[in-house]
């Protein structure tokens, strides 16, 4: 509604005023800067809401998913079985609960299936390579080993709000407990939101030292872009690795103008 006084803007006129994104090459040289020092290796991966065209920054790559798995699981849990499994799916989100995820899983009925219908949800959200890793493997493997490169999770959380039956998933995301508020849930700007999704766990097999990752869809005013950042500690622990996400995710608020966002 328009008040008494107020023009209205024209239809179809673009915004000659804003100041169109940075591109990668102007955004590195301070996320190198942002980053130096830390106590291990970081990646980010940025892609705008509704779009595959990714942005990458830092030496990680790629690493398991651990429970950030636990997204598109609910998602497919959901497809497969209805609201009955809402509780688990609350659980598994806000709380990073390992039990209600597996039961999450083992309501898909059988190993194969579920490795399916993880992949079916992974792909409606433009991710086209990721193998989920399962029981079903030979050699045997578990969902929350699957290598999810940064490049591929961050292209999924941007389609994330375009799926339909996401909702609830991401309603949980946007309030998760104080063992996820971390990263770019950290974020106070006026009229800024996130929804997260952290994951953490061994690196590898042959050790113990943690990988702590972190998938994320933060909505500005001018619109909304997909976040997957990971943290390689020297130390190991899951501590140090939630302090140098903190670091990526100050550098992205001071950042939040320059990033391209998009809209489903």
């Amino acid at each position: 509604m328009i008040g008494a006084g107020t023009a209205a803007a024209l239809p179809g006129l673009p915004n000659l005023g804003a100041t169109p994104p940075a591109s990668r090459a102007q955004l590195a040289p301070s996320f190198t800067k942002a980053t130096r020092g830390l106590p291990g290796a970081v990646g980010l991966a940025i892609t705008p809401v509704g779009s595959d065209q990714t942005m990458s920054f830092g030496s990680i790559k790629t690493a398991r998913a651990w429970s950030t798995l636990k997204v598109p699981v609910s998602i497919a849990a959901e497809r497969v079985n209805g609201s009955r499994v809402a509780p688990d799916i609350r659980a598994a989100i806000r709380r990073s609960d390992n039990d209600a995820a597996e039961r999450l899983w083992d309501s898909m009925r059988t190993e194969r299936r579920a490795v399916d219908e993880v992949t079916a949800v992974l792909r409606e959200g433009h991710d086209t390579g990721t193998h989920v890793a399962s029981q079903a493997d030979r050699p045997a493997s578990y969902p929350g080993a699957t290598q999810w490169t940064l490049a591929r999770q961050s292209r999924f959380g941007a389609h994330l709000q375009c799926m339909p039956d996401a909702r609830r998933v991401l309603g949980h995301m946007a309030v998760v407990e104080s063992n996820q508020q971390w990263g770019v849930q950290t974020l106070k700007r006026r009229g800024v939101t996130t929804a997260v999704k952290g994951g953490w766990g061994p690196a590898s097999d042959s050790t113990g030292k943690y990988v702590v990752r972190q998938l994320g869809v933060v909505t500005t005013p001018r619109g909304a872009f997909a976040v997957s950042m990971a943290a390689l500690p020297t130390s190991g622990s899951f501590d140090d690795g939630t302090v140098m996400l903190n670091r990526v995710g100050t550098w992205i608020g001071a950042n939040l103008s320059k990033f391209p966002v998009g809209a489903c």
